[in-house]
Parts: structure tokens; sequence; C-alpha cells
């Protein structure tokens, strides 16, 4: 078989009190440095994922609907969205986002649930929850709405960031009506109590009509996330990420592409021990045809694709390492300029 290609998400790597240090990481500085400048990804790393499975993007990057068919939805021909719970804070001159509300007990998911669908029904909404931190809702078919994924907007400003498109204002009214219904629920009346995040908004992103599965010859190993969602859409179930790239790549089989999502990459050594080092290695060799790593941090994301490096390129990157810290403030900026 020829060489395949390596896609591993870091997630976190360019959050910048969790950047792993250069000493710590020279494998990682090395693959970096040999991809070259790195490319913007506006709509996060889960949209960089996505046509690795075949799949392409609607007006959104259809990923809710895959999503809520991994968790055993019914999607049917309807329109989807993510329907994040979360946390708005009120700033200077707009509301923030202040997070994803993850705790949630499934009563008290169960009756958000249930205040939602009693006031929206009418309007042909349907919003379930397959697990009490994870909120969907279903739409009539053709509905012409651009979102932005949850990553991208937490710590931000709402005003500029709310759904686009032919239906937008839809949507952004629908939006209002929700922070309203949820700002005195029972719910939150008993969270506020017990001092934990309200959920007083939902996030909506990830758009579209579930597609066609397409058959992608691609090994995944994640635990969690939109990669385990995107797996079981192509018809090759992911894998759990097992303790480093070389079992990794003895468990691929026929697979041409391998995708590595982890949960997080704010343990450099751990990144470089286990995922950069043999990766670096074995481009290095000729047993992978390139390596693509996507990272995120703070809302932005970027993508490096690195190719094997010449001979010259290899023994440049032993004698004169790259920076990392340098790397990754660059990449930061590239991110934060896309956003």
């Amino acid at each position: 078989m020829p060489p395949a290609h390596l896609v591993v998400a870091l997630p976190g790597l360019l959050r910048a009190p969790g950047a792993p240090a250069a000493p710590a990481a020279p494998a990682l500085a090395r693959l970096i440095a040999a991809a070259g400048a790195p490319v913007a990804a506006p709509d996060g790393i889960d949209a960089v994922l996505a046509p690795h499975y075949g799949v392409a993007r609607q007006l959104d990057w259809p990923l809710a609907a895959i999503r809520a068919a991994a968790l055993g939805i019914d999607t049917g021909s309807a329109y989807w969205l993510a329907a994040h719970p979360v946390t708005l804070e009120a700033g200077r001159d707009d509301l923030r986002l202040a997070g994803a509300v993850t705790d949630l007990a499934a009563a008290e998911a169960a009756a958000l649930i249930a205040t939602l669908n009693g006031h929206f029904g009418a309007d042909g909404l349907t919003f379930v929850a397959p697990r009490p931190d994870a909120w969907f809702v279903a739409a009539p078919a053709g509905q012409e709405v651009a979102t932005r994924p949850l990553p991208t907007v937490v710590g931000r400003s709402l005003r500029a960031r709310l759904p686009a498109g032919e239906d937008a204002g839809r949507w952004r009214r629908w939006h209002s009506e929700i922070q309203m219904l949820l700002h005195e629920h029972p719910v939150n009346a008993a969270r506020e109590r017990a001092g934990r995040a309200l959920v007083n908004s939902v996030w909506f992103d990830g758009g579209g009509t579930r597609p066609a599965p397409a058959t992608r010859a691609v090994h995944t190993c994640a635990d969690a996330g939109a990669a385990r969602a995107l797996a079981a859409h192509a018809g090759r179930p992911a894998a759990a990420v097992p303790a480093a790239l070389d079992a990794a790549l003895a468990g691929a089989g026929d697979a041409t592409t391998i995708v590595v999502a982890l949960d997080a990459a704010g343990d450099g050594g751990a990144v470089e021990r286990a995922w950069a080092a043999p990766a670096w290695a074995a481009l290095a060799a000729g047993a992978l045809e390139t390596v693509t790593l996507a990272a995120d941090g703070d809302g932005g994301a970027v993508v490096w694709a690195a190719r094997r490096p010449r001979r010259w390129q290899w023994i440049a990157a032993r004698l004169f390492p790259p920076d990392l810290a340098a790397l990754l403030a660059a990449a930061r900026a590239v991110a934060e300029g896309a956003r």
C-alpha cells in the first residue's frame, strides 16, 4: 500500500496558557515548521475533519444532523441544528457567550427541552436532547441560515456572530425568545441558588440536512465528539484513541487516511511522545505521505499540512530547532485574524 495520510486534531494547542513549551516538543515544532505558514480554519476543527469523510459544506457544515444520527436520532429529511445549552453574560455593549453548560442532570435537560418545545412547536421546531449535554433542534427542510461554530464564539460578543442568511431574521428572533423563556426558568433558579452556571440561552450551529454517506477509507481514533459521528456516518466506526501513533497505524487496515482526534492537547509532553515524535519519524522515513495538524485555542483554528521533508530540510531541522513558541504565536495571530 502507498503511504497513508495522517490527520491529528489538537484542540487547545493554540490556547496561550496551555501551549506546550518549545523544549518539551521539538518534533511538534519540526512538523509545524515543515508545513510552512498555517491556514486559517474559521469554521473550526470539526469542519476541517468533515471533508475527509466525504461530507461537503451546505450553507453550514451539516454536522448537527450527523451528530444527532450517531446518538440514535432519526434525522429523516429535516433540517437540523445543534442547540448547545450555554450561558450568556452581559458585556459593556452586548451579550457575551461565557461557555457551554456541560453539567446538566437528565431531569434538568428534560425540563428545559419541554419548555422550548411547548413554546416553539407551533413554529415547526422540535428540540431533542439524546444526552443532557447534547441538544439539537429539527426544523422544516430548506432553511437558509449560516451559523458560527460554538468554539469560535466562546468569550466573544454576539451581535456580529448571530445567524446570517435569508432566514436569519427568524432565527435571531427565536434566539431572543429563548433567552426570555429561560431567564426565570425553575431549573435556572435552582442552579443559581446552588452557584452553578445558568442555561439562559442556546447556541445554534452546524445546520443542514443529513447528507448521504460517502465511502471513504478512513480509520478514525476518537473517544468523543464530531470525529466519532463522522466515522459512523462513513460506515467505519471509530476506535478508541490508543496510547500512541504506532497503535493507530497498526489498526488502520486498508485505510488511506488515519484521523486521530485528541480530546485536548494541553499536555505538550504527552503530545510530543505519543504523536508528534513518531509522526515526524514516519514522515521523514516515507511511511506517511502527509501529516495534517488541526489546532485551535480561544476560538480560532488553523491547519498545517506537512509533506515528507527533503534530506536537507531534515538535517536543518535537527541542527536549527524551530521555535515552537514563536510558531504557535504566529498561528494564533492567523486564527485571530480570521474570526
